[in-house]
């Protein structure tokens, strides 16, 4: 095993277009492959690899122009393969920009290919892929065979004897695929990998059937993989690079950082991804509602400073108000003790339910000690007051005074809250209890006018206090 473990999107190409299927069959579309590189490698990929899987099938070379052009786009190790059947043809994907060939359908044909290949560029540069699958026949025992062809024709060849044989005729590395697991998401094959692994002393990349973080993981510490390689996650965007490198890491395995501009919130994902968001109201402090983040999801609320979420049902990436134009402006994001769970305090463009309600939550049972309103009589809550001022910012009412103090601008407003503070001083040496709280319920009016108008939230304010709670008194000079 490698000092630090590769993690390898790979782009399964036909027709020019990334594919996915299952079990190398049903291929449906996947992007373009130009930009799929451009993502995985802004995301911390090690390597990408670009396997033309209807090549050998199709009887014709890789698409030299298309690797010409997904290699200028990138700066990290680039690995190409399909229909690659001499040495002029990785000669002219070498010339297009990639670092290696990988070899299949010619090489088990002609094993002298790989020696000719490695004789040429050196081992390094030569990758052999080893598609292999259970086949039984009669009532005998299933065997690994060697499939060729994309997956399509079954040899003669056993997956452990041909990786012994394909590495001693000069291959420096071995991409092994299990046709039974690709595609699945039940995880890689751990038993064809365990068995490579003891017949080759090169690196082995594990390929087929990631579906849980921690199917990563165990590809390294259970089958003994150098690198992982993925697609459908990272192509549905279930995972990004940096989401299975922490998984990774925190099972105590080297992986290269990802950038840091990408680099993860330190959160403990479940087993698909993901963790539960809950988004608050920042003013009123109402629990809005509760979805689903993946790190992606996660990078781009932080990057954007808006609402994004991980949609389980249509495995996507969305923005919390993208076709209702109720977005959600978040001003904080905190963790739970356990680092499983996430707050989004946010600023509401409107309601956060799709039924049109503020909130997704509403009461379906109340205990008889409850009594809404009810509480110590000293608390002081200006929770309804700073949400009716701001429901009048955003949708004025006509004849309102709280409009009319918005439509007259700060400094009208803040004239207003200096005459109240005035009003609430002297009312507190020359007036009752009752006077004086009738003053400082205006002043408090006003200023909540003024926070708003300069889109300053109350929990902001709230912050500045607990801030100050614990700081030591300053003594005078």
């Amino acid at each position: 095993m490698t000092v630090a473990v590769r993690v390898i999107p790979c782009l399964d190409v036909a027709n020019g277009r990334v594919v996915k299927g299952v079990s190398f069959e049903n291929l449906r579309d996947a992007g373009d492959p130009v930009e799929a590189a451009v993502r995985y490698e802004a995301e911390g990929a090690d390597e990408v690899a670009f396997l033309d899987i209807a090549a050998a099938h199709e009887k014709r070379g890789t698409l030299v122009e298309l690797v010409g052009r997904v290699a200028e786009v990138l700066s990290i190790p680039f690995t190409v393969g399909g229909g690659v059947r001499s040495v002029e043809d990785a000669d002219a994907l070498l010339r297009a920009g990639a670092d290696r060939v990988t070899v299949n359908t010619a090489a088990v044909e002609d094993p002298s290919l790989l020696t000719r290949l490695a004789e040429r560029f050196g081992a390094q540069c030569v990758v052999v892929a080893i598609d292999g699958k259970r086949v039984r026949h009669g009532s005998g025992l299933a065997v690994m065979r060697v499939m060729t062809h994309g997956g399509r024709r079954e040899t003669d060849r056993t997956v452990i004897k041909w990786a012994a044989e394909a590495t001693g005729a000069g291959a420096g590395e071995i991409l092994l695929t299990s046709v039974d697991a690709d595609g699945t998401q039940a995880g890689f094959d751990l038993e064809m990998l365990r068995a490579v692994r003891t017949a080759v002393d090169v690196p082995v990349v594990a390929s087929g059937g990631a579906g849980q973080l921690d199917d990563f993981a165990k590809a390294v510490l259970v089958g003994g993989a150098d690198a992982v390689l993925a697609a459908s996650v990272f192509h549905d965007r279930v995972f990004t690079i940096g989401a299975v490198k922490e998984a990774m890491r925190r099972a105590g395995l080297a992986v290269r950082p990802a950038p840091a501009h990408v680099r993860t919130l330190l959160l403990r994902y479940d087993a698909n991804g993901l963790v539960p968001v809950i988004m608050r109201d920042v003013v009123t402090g109402n629990v809005l509602t509760l979805a689903w983040a993946n790190a992606e999801a996660l990078a781009k609320t932080r990057e954007t400073g808006l609402a994004h979420f991980y949609s389980r049902s249509r495995k996507a990436l969305w923005q919390k108000g993208e076709t209702s134009g109720n977005v959600q402006r978040v001003v904080g994001i905190s963790l739970d003790c356990d680092a499983d769970a996430v707050l989004y305090d946010v600023r509401p463009s409107g309601p956060a339910c799709h039924t049109g309600a503020d909130s997704c939550f509403s009461r379906v049972e109340t205990f008889d000690t409850f009594e809404p309103g009810a509480g110590p009589s000293d608390a002081l809550d200006l929770t309804e007051l700073f949400a009716v001022v701001r429901a009048r910012k955003e949708a004025p009412v006509a004849g309102s005074y709280t409009n009319e103090l918005l439509e007259a601008g700060v400094a009208r407003i803040a004239q207003k809250v200096g005459e109240e503070a005035v009003e609430t001083a002297l009312a507190s040496v020359t007036g009752d209890a009752k006077a004086l709280a009738g003053e400082a319920a205006d002043l408090l009016y006003h200023l909540a006018v003024l926070l708003t108008a300069r889109g300053v939230a109350p929990g902001e304010v709230a912050a500045k206090l607990t801030e100050r709670r614990g700081a030591p008194r300053r003594e005078n000079p």
